[in-house]
């Protein structure tokens, strides 16, 4: 497992934005029979009531970039200064080039800025962070913006009643940056890539590639009906919510233990837990068992946003925590486990910093949306 201890590093600043359009449980009540009993028990048992949903043409990278923006802007930094861009999400804007490299351009950054993507899911904040601190504390940069978000409503089936009611569309921006106080911070990090089927997007890439036949391509894109009745397809995500159920009740709180115990820290020493937000059974589930009461493991930022994957922790920050964090110190567990099957978490003091809370994005004028990007490419090839 692979272990850090880091001195010169800390957070300066967090923000996260999300889209306006929300959708509540009321609204799709086709996934429960028409019968709004069985929405409430939904409720009731798994946590979560609503979510956001990015509209058309909008990506995980629009919402990290108004996010990053709003950060730097509040807190008045030369974009010149930052060192490294490190985007992580499993919904980029494209195959290639890296989606880092366009927010680059962007955001205004300086040629000499070092952009690459990570592809991380659940566990990609705590993964991003423990980058990012490792490049500040080796002494290679002494700033990074660590961009984490998805836009997981373009991956998934419409018509799937396992994953749609769960997830929403975020983006994040963190500012690391080197750091005298003295405030250490830990990081575990673990992998079992055996369980990777539990979790998958299975076509679309070099294993299973998109075919140029169209009968081949709408092979792909056939639904499977599973024996529950729940259609899937081999180019939307596929997942097996009891194997990433056992994946992390048997993994994570000994994980968090182990972290503790390297940080010499206790439950009491921790102000609060910061879980990936999967669920709510998940999370009050890992919190029992990691020995943390319910009131140091808030979940209901799932209950308002959906789960927001990678990005969910720095949400939960901003969500419910942004008062504390800019007006006093917060000793913080994170930790983030899923796709891959993978897991990580850190403990850090997040001491004064700048925290935007939860924002709207705001669509700026000019975007263009699939059509118009469609339309330029057929006239730039055509030329």
């Amino acid at each position: 497992m692979a272990s850090s201890c880091f001195s010169k590093v800390k957070i300066a600043g967090i923000s996260a934005v999300v889209p306006s359009s929300e959708i509540r449980l009321e609204d799709e009540l086709e996934f429960f029979g028409g019968d709004i009993k069985k929405a409430n028990r939904v409720t009731q048992i798994v946590g979560i009531n609503k979510r956001r949903i990015a509209e058309r043409g909008v990506t995980a990278a629009d919402l990290c970039q108004q996010a990053a923006e709003n950060m730097l802007f509040g807190m008045g930094i030369d974009k010149a200064s930052i060192d490294a861009l490190i985007f992580v999400s499993q919904t980029p804007d494209y195959k290639l080039p890296a989606t880092a490299c366009i927010l680059q351009h962007k955001l205004g950054l300086s040629n000499a800025c070092a952009a690459f993507d990570v592809n991380q899911g659940c566990a990609g904040y705590t993964y991003g962070l423990w980058l990012a601190a490792s490049l500040v504390e080796s002494g290679a940069c002494k700033r990074v913006l660590l961009l984490v978000g998805e836009s997981l409503s373009r991956v998934i089936d419409r018509d799937n009643r396992i994953i749609v009611p769960l997830f929403g569309d975020c983006g994040t921006a963190t500012l690391i940056e080197k750091s005298d106080a003295g405030h250490p911070s830990w990081f575990e990090l673990g992998t079992d890539g055996s369980e990777h089927e539990a979790l998958i997007v299975p076509a679309g890439q070099s294993r299973l590639p998109l075919p140029d036949s169209p009968e081949e391509y709408a092979a792909l894109c056939e639904r499977i009906v599973d024996g529950n009745g729940t259609p899937w397809r081999l180019i939307r995500t596929y997942m097996d919510g009891e194997a990433v159920f056992d994946f992390t009740m048997s993994v994570v709180p000994k994980h968090i233990a182990a972290l503790l115990e390297s940080a010499g820290k206790s439950a009491d020493d921790i102000d609060y837990l910061v879980l990936h937000k999967a669920n709510k059974q998940i999370v009050t589930a890992v919190a029992a068992r990691a020995g943390f009461p319910e009131e140091k493991a808030p979940y209901s930022t799932f209950s308002e946003f959906g789960n927001l994957a990678g990005a969910s922790i720095p949400a939960v920050i901003c969500h419910l925590l942004a008062e504390k964090v800019c007006n006093g110190e917060l000793n913080l567990l994170l930790s983030g486990y899923g796709v891959g099957l993978s897991w990580a978490s850190a403990v850090l003091k997040l001491d004064r910093i700048w925290c935007s809370g939860m924002r709207d994005y705001v669509r700026p004028e000019g975007h263009q949306n699939p059509d118009d990007i469609l339309a330029y490419w057929q006239e730039k090839l055509s030329e």
